[in-house]
C-alpha cells in the first residue's frame, strides 16, 4: 500500500470526523452522529481513490475489535450478581419481545426470515454512551435510576452478542444441512463454554501474575495481543472478530490491570473506532435513504413503540416504580452500537441490501437525535396521560396493579429461602422455554433433511423415518418439559405457602391447590406431545393440531377434575404451614 495514500486517506477522514464530532456536540448531538455524518458525506460528495477503500476496511475492522473489547471491559460481573437482579428481570422480559416484534415488523415489511431475525436483533439493544450522555445533562432520573439504566443495557449488549453469534452463519448463507448444522451448534457451544471457564478462572490469573512482574505498558500490549488472539480464534469457529473481543473485554475486566489496560486503549479505541462509524456511513447512499424514508420511520416508530412498552412493562412486572418505569423506558429509544455492527455485518455478508442498510442506519440517527426531546417531555407525557386516563380503563389498571402488589406481599411474607427458590424457579422456567424454543427451531429446520438422510443411508421408508425423527424429538424435549413442569409445580407451591401466610388460612382451608393436584410427568408429557404436534414440520397440519387439542383437552380436563374433586394433600398443607410460619 502507498505510504502517501495511506497518510492523505487518514488525514481526510480524520480532520473530517473530528471536525463534524466536534459541530454534533455543540448542538447537544452525540459525536457518534459526527462519525456517521462524516462517513455518509464521503460516500456522496467526497471522492477517494479506489485504494482508500481498502484503508478504510482494515482500519474499519480495528475499530470493531477494540470496540467490542471495551464494551466487554465495561461489564462488571461481580456487581451483576449483587444488584443486577431487577435488570435481569427486565431485560428477560422485554429483550426477547423487541426481537419478536422486529421480527413481525420485517415479515409485515416483506423481508425474509434472516433479514426479519437481523431486524429483531438489531432493534432489541440501545445506545449506553447516548443514553447517558442525555440522562447526565437533563439529571431527569437519580443516579440509583441511571446504574440499574446501565445494567439493563450491559445485559442487552450480552444478549446481543449471543444473537450475533448465532446470526453469523445464517447471514454468510451458511449450510443448514444436518451435519453442518450440528458442527457448528458443537463449535459455538464449545467456545463459549471454553471462553466462561478457562478463560474466566485462569487467564486472569496468568494476567494477574504478569501484571505483577511488568509495568502497566507491557501488561496492556499482553492483553491486546490476547485480544487479538480470541478475535482469530472466534474466525476459526466460524463467528465473527467482534464475539471474540467482546469476550476477550470481559475477561480482561475481572484482572487486577483493568484500569491500566482501559487507560492504554481509551485513545487507541477512540481513533478507531471512529473509523469504524466512518465505514459504517460510507455505506449509506443518500438515494438510497431517500427512496426508503417511509422506511426508515417505520423502522424508527416500531423501535420507539415496542421498546417503551416492553421496559416498561419489565418494570411494572418488577414491581417498579411506573413512572420512572416509563421515563426509563423512553430513555433507551436510543439504537445501539450492535445496531451498526450487525446491520454492517449483515450487508458485508450480502444478507441484505442497500436499502435495508440505509433504512435501518437512518432510522439509528432519528433515534439519536430525538432522544433529548422524547426524555426532557416523557415526564409530562406520563403525567398526562395519568390524569386524562378514562375512569373505567384507569379503575381496570388499578385493580391489575393491586393484585401485582398483593402478588409481591404475598412473596415477601415468605421466608428468605422460599423468596429464593421461588427466584431461581421462575429463572428456570424462563430458560425450558427458551430451550424449548431453540430446540423445536432446530428440529423445523433438520427434520427435512435428517428424514432424507434416513432414507439414503438407512435404508428407511418415509413414514417410519418421521416416526423415528418425532420419536427423537420427543425424547429430547423431554427434560426441559419435566424440569418446566416441576419448576411450575414449586413457583405454585411456594405462592401458595405465601398466600396462606398473609391471609391466616387454617389447614383444610379450601384454597388454591392446583399445585397439589400437578403431575409434573403427566404434564410434562402431553406438553411434550402437543409441542411436537403443533410444531410446523411439513406433515398434515391439521391432523396434528386436532391430535394436539385432543391430548392437551384431555389433560386440561383431568387436572380440572382433581383440582375440584381431590382431597387436599395433608403433606403438601403441612409443608406449607411450616414454611410459612418462618419469617
Amino acid at each position: 500500500m502507498d505510504e502517501v495514500l495511506l497518510i492523505s486517506s487518514m488525514a481526510i477522514l480524520i480532520i473530517l470526523a473530528a471536525f463534524l464530532s466536534i459541530v454534533m456536540h455543540k448542538i447537544k448531538f452525540p459525536p457518534l452522529v459526527g462519525f456517521l455524518a462524516a462517513g455518509i458525506l464521503i460516500a456522496n460528495f467526497i471522492e477517494l481513490p479506489e485504494e482508500a477503500d481498502e484503508v478504510v476496511e482494515i482500519f474499519s475492522n480495528l475499530g470493531l475489535i477494540l470496540l467490542m473489547f471495551c464494551i466487554g471491559m465495561e461489564i462488571d460481573l461481580p456487581k451483576l450478581k449483587t444488584i443486577g437482579r431487577f435488570a435481569l428481570v427486565v431485560t428477560l422480559f422485554q429483550l426477547p419481545l423487541m426481537v419478536l416484534a422486529g421480527y413481525i415488523a420485517g415479515i409485515a415489511l416483506g423481508f425474509n426470515m434472516v433479514q426479519s431475525i437481523c431486524l429483531g436483533a438489531i432493534i432489541s439493544g440501545s445506545s449506553t454512551a447516548v443514553a447517558l450522555a442525555v440522562l447526565k445533562s437533563q439529571g431527569i432520573l437519580s443516579k440509583d435510576h441511571i446504574e440499574i439504566l446501565v445494567l439493563i443495557m450491559v445485559m442487552e449488549d450480552i444478549g446481543q452478542v449471543i444473537m450475533m453469534s448465532m446470526l453469523t452463519p445464517l447471514m454468510s448463507g451458511g449450510s443448514l444441512e444436518t451435519s453442518a448444522l450440528i458442527v457448528l451448534i458443537i463449535q459455538i457451544a464449545v467456545f463459549m463454554i471454553v471462553c466462561f471457564t478457562v478463560g474466566l478462572f485462569v487467564v486472569p490469573r496468568i494476567i494477574n501474575w504478569f501484571y505483577e512482574r511488568a509495568n502497566d505498558e507491557l501488561i496492556s500490549l499482553l492483553c491486546i495481543g490476547a485480544l487479538f488472539t480470541l478475535s482469530w480464534a472466534a474466525t476459526k469457529m466460524g463467528l465473527s472478530v467482534a464475539i471474540g473481543a467482546f469476550l476477550m473485554g470481559i475477561i480482561v475486566a475481572a484482572s487486577k490491570p483493568k484500569e491500566a489496560v482501559e487507560s492504554y486503549v481509551k485513545p487507541l479505541e477512540s481513533l478507531f473506532m471512529a473509523m469504524f462509524f466512518i465505514s459504517v456511513g460510507m455505506e449509506v447512499s443518500l438515494g438510497s435513504l431517500a427512496d426508503n424514508i417511509v422506511m426508515v420511520f417505520v423502522i424508527f416508530g416500531v423501535f420507539v413503540v415496542f421498546k417503551t412498552a416492553t421496559v416498561y412493562l419489565g418494570y411494572w412486572v418488577g414491581d417498579g416504580n411506573s413512572r420512572v418505569g416509563f421515563i426509563s423506558a423512553v430513555s433507551l429509544c436510543a439504537m445501539g452500537e450492535f445496531a451498526f455492527i450487525i446491520a454492517k455485518q449483515a450487508l458485508d455478508a450480502g444478507a441484505v441490501d442497500s436499502g435495508y442498510y440505509s433504512s435501518v442506519i437512518g432510522a439509528a440517527l432519528i433515534s439519536m437525535i430525538m432522544l433529548p426531546v422524547l426524555t426532557k417531555y416523557s415526564g409530562k407525557v406520563f403525567d398526562t396521560a395519568s390524569a386524562k386516563c378514562p375512569k373505567g380503563l384507569s379503575s381496570r389498571l388499578a385493580a391489575i396493579s393491586a393484585r401485582r402488589d398483593v402478588f409481591y406481599e404475598n412473596l415477601r411474607a415468605l421466608p428468605g429461602l422460599a423468596r429464593d427458590k421461588f427466584s431461581k424457579g421462575v429463572f428456570a422456567v424462563y430458560f425450558n422455554i427458551l430451550l424449548i424454543i431453540i430446540i423445536e427451531i432446530l428440529f423445523h429446520y433438520l427434520t427435512r433433511p435428517a428424514m432424507d438422510w434416513a432414507i439414503e443411508n438407512l435404508g428407511m421408508d418415509s413414514m417410519l423415518a418421521s416416526i423415528c425423527i418425532l420419536a427423537l424429538n420427543f425424547i429430547i424435549l423431554a427434560y426441559p418439559c419435566i424440569t418446566l413442569m416441576n419448576n411450575l409445580r414449586i413457583i405454585l407451591f411456594v405462592l401458595y405457602a405465601g398466600k396462606k401466610k398473609a391471609d391466616n388460612l387454617k389447614e383444610g382451608t379450601t384454597g388454591n391447590r392446583l399445585h397439589e393436584t400437578m403431575n409434573p410427568l403427566i404434564l410434562a408429557g402431553a406438553l411434550d406431545i402437543a409441542i411436537i404436534l403443533t410444531i410446523p414440520d411439513g406433515f398434515n397440519p391439521y391432523f396434528e393440531l386436532a391430535i394436539g387439542v385432543v391430548v392437551v383437552g384431555a389433560v386440561i380436563l383431568h387436572q380440572y377434575w382433581k383440582l375440584k374433586h381431590g382431597k387436599p394433600g395433608k403433606r403438601m398443607h403441612a409443608k406449607a404451614d411450616k414454611g410459612a410460619g418462618k419469617s
